[in-house]
């Protein structure tokens, strides 16, 4: 007789966790956190382990040895972005996080990337200021962090929805690996000759910082450096894009919040950010596997097990944020797990939190009294973008006072 393991049976029927859109998922997760602190949930046809509360999700993170991120990313991203920091361990890991980390420190963002992000916040919004109306997705967050990444390595940009394409076409391999792999082959052609040029004659752009840089004596070579872009390009401008959505819709839809926030924007602006990410997450489930059988926080897990970390219900877990549910941006709570913890956290984060800064401040002086259009509250809902891991608006529709 075979002894009983914790993948005998599912916690919840009718969820793919890998594939399904679900709009229900933040019940979904209270409920089962209710039950225990994990389930086991249907992924991608297979039994994943779902971790739900804050303590074991950020202790996930913290247990590379456990939960390799290199055990999942070869599955995933890996055909198309090739070799990147997620796939490493050890002194590679250290090496080359060292060598591409340095123009994303807090300390060199207003220096180096500031001020990029406000000219260009201008630039996009004076394209639809004087019409009264927009649609806030198409029009501002899906381009400008692609065109905040694009300047930052000094690509030139010919053409803003082909570069729009690539940063959305290499996150969705699972989806649709085709077009993921199109997408990387026609990136990597376009970069590898500006990399060749930026080895010549560097100048002050990321993708010059990238072949000057070096580390305990270590530099990056070309393909070492197409990773990383490969990388930077869906990472730093999908996810960012999705905070943004995330954000204003969670404002447009709690007009209280917003009005509040308009009241001392210098004040209320960074911790608007802080509860959007908080509140909705941009990657609201990490996948990772677990290579070895492990008991874990008391959790029994066999061998190859997918776990899935819910960054979404662990930043409403009640045992950690009052009142979960309720968007409050004088919360006064940061929310770093949602950039990740551990030595695979985010390292953009202080761009992404710049970025966000300056667009939500940029928007609100330039087009006052922004609301949504009547009848548009559901268009703004946030939603599935890629299965239920990464959420963010279809559509922002919105209007304001003409001057």
């Amino acid at each position: 007789m075979t002894a009983p393991t914790t993948l005998d049976h599912v916690d919840i029927e009718g969820v793919d966790f890998a594939f399904e859109d679900s709009p229900e998922i933040h019940a979904i997760l209270e409920r089962l956190r209710a039950e225990k602190p994990y389930a086991v949930v249907p992924f991608a046809g297979v039994k994943a382990v779902l971790l739900l509360t804050h303590e074991l999700v950020s202790a996930a993170f913290k247990d590379e040895d456990t939960f390799p991120a290199s055990a999942v990313y070869s599955m995933t991203t890996g055909p198309v972005l090739g070799k990147t920091l997620q796939c490493m361990a050890g002194r590679e890991h250290r090496v080359n996080r060292a060598i591409v980390s340095p123009p994303f420190r807090r300390s060199r963002i207003s220096e180096y990337i500031e001020p990029v992000l406000e000219p260009l916040a201008h630039e996009l919004i004076d394209r639809f200021a004087d019409r009264g109306t927009a649609d806030l997705v198409a029009e501002f967050t899906t381009r400008y962090p692609v065109l905040v990444i694009s300047r930052l390595l000094g690509l030139p940009v010919e053409d803003e929805a082909t570069v729009h394409r690539w940063a959305h076409d290499l996150f969705y391999f699972p989806m649709d690996p085709e077009a993921a792999m199109r997408a990387s082959q026609e990136f990597t052609a376009h970069v590898t000759p500006i990399l060749a040029e930026r080895r010549r004659n560097p100048g002050d752009d990321l993708i010059s910082m990238l072949v000057t840089e070096s580390a305990e004596g270590e530099t990056l070579d070309d393909e070492q450096i197409l990773a990383f872009l490969r990388l930077l390009f869906p990472a730093g401008a999908d996810t960012t894009m999705l905070a943004l959505g995330n954000t204003l819709s969670a404002l447009l839809t709690h007009p209280e919040q917003l009005d509040l926030l308009r009241s001392d924007p210098a004040e209320h602006v960074q911790w608007a950010i802080w509860e959007g990410l908080r509140w909705e997450p941009p990657v609201g489930l990490l996948p990772r596997a677990c290579p070895e059988a492990t008991t874990w926080h008391g959790i029994d897990i066999p061998p190859l097990t997918p776990m899935i970390f819910s960054i979404n219900a662990a930043l409403r877990d009640p045992a950690v944020h009052e009142d979960p549910h309720r968007f409050d941006i004088t919360r006064r709570a940061t929310s770093m797990l949602a950039f990740g913890q551990g030595p695979h956290s985010c390292a953009g984060s202080w761009l992404a939190l710049a970025e966000l800064n300056t667009a939500l401040t940029i928007l609100l002086d330039r087009l006052p009294g922004l609301r949504l259009q009547d009848g548009a509250a559901e268009q703004a809902r946030v939603t599935s973008q890629v299965g239920v891991a990464l959420r963010g608006p279809d559509s922002l529709p919105v209007e304001w006072d003409r001057q």
